[in-house]
């Protein structure tokens, strides 16, 4: 196997997977209200739900976010009833999206059960890997601005 040539193609994977997932969100649900939800949105009211006494930096962090994407999504939150304290809307979303997330997470899982444990480690380690490699390039690009 090249290497370099699969580094190159799980890279370029990696980032239409990425894209795609990011394409999603720009999709609103309605939950039988006036208003749509974003992914990102649904998203921030799941670590609200998971954990409701978080700060704003443990949100971000949680989210993978900056402070100030999470102050953005919480002023929308906010604005269509969902204050950062889940009300009833925002645990009706909650408990939606939940729902959906475990139907996701199945599929996954049942793909899973098909490969050894020291694959889907590895999996798990580039993954890890990946996100500490994106922080990593943010912070220099950060030193270039």
């Amino acid at each position: 196997m090249n290497k370099k040539h699969a580094s190159s193609e799980i890279i370029d994977r990696f980032l239409r997977l990425v894209n795609k997932y990011n394409a999603l969100g720009k999709h609103p649900v309605t939950f039988g209200t006036q208003h749509r939800f974003y992914h990102s949105e649904r998203h921030m009211l799941d670590i609200v739900g998971d954990c409701p006494d978080l700060n704003i930096t443990e949100f971000a962090k949680a989210a993978g976010v900056t402070k100030g994407a999470i102050s953005q999504v919480v002023a929308k939150l906010e604005k269509k009833g969902a204050k950062i304290k889940l009300t009833p809307l925002g645990e009706k979303i909650y408990a939606h999206h939940q729902s959906v997330n475990a139907e996701s997470s199945h599929h996954l899982w049942r793909e899973l059960k098909n490969h050894p444990d020291d694959n889907i480690e590895f999996l798990l380690h580039m993954f890890k890997w990946f996100e500490e490699y994106f922080d990593e390039s943010r912070e220099r690009m950060r030193a270039h601005q």
